[in-house]
Order: C-alpha cells, then structure tokens, then sequence
C-alpha cells in the first residue's frame, strides 16, 4: 500500500504543479485565463497538495482513516474542478 499511496501522491502533486503553473495562461484551451478562475485553480492546486501531503504521511503511517483521508480529499477536489471548468471553457 506504500507504494500505492505514495505514486497517488505524486499525481497529486503534479497536478497542482500544472494548475499553479498555468493559473495565468495557457489553461488548456485559454490563452488569457480569467483572474476568477486563477483563484480557483490557486483553490484547487492547495487541495491538491493538501491531499497529497496526507497521502505521503498515510503512506508511511499504516492508518486506515488517514488513508481514506486522503483519498477522499483528492477525489472531491479533483471531480469538483472537473464540474466546475466547463463553464470557463465556453467563454
């Protein structure tokens, strides 16, 4: 399970590092990203790391909650910016 937790947390963490490193251009399909969903993305990008920084201590602390923890966590954060975007990418 360590090696598990461990690699989700490394997805995590790049995932935070593209929404910290195109928060101003070159979201996907944006050129210009609005200051609005720069906020968010900066939101998303510290759950994200939120919830990889619990999955590396989960990886090494046999904790069954604090595994769900952070599972959990990157799984809300991660579907509630997939549910949230589509509405910047019609603009």
């Amino acid at each position: 399970m360590t090696i598990i937790m461990l690699i989700y947390a490394l997805v995590l963490f790049a995932l935070a590092g593209y929404l910290l490193a195109h928060r101003q251009h070159n979201f996907l399909t944006l050129k210009q990203v609005p200051e609005k969903l720069a906020k968010i993305l900066f939101n998303y990008a510290l759950l994200l790391i939120i919830a990889g920084l619990i999955a590396v201590v989960a990886a090494f602390v046999p904790n069954t909650w604090l595994q769900m923890a952070g599972l959990i966590l990157g799984a809300i954060a991660g579907g509630l910016l997939g549910a949230s975007l589509p509405k910047y990418l019609n603009m």
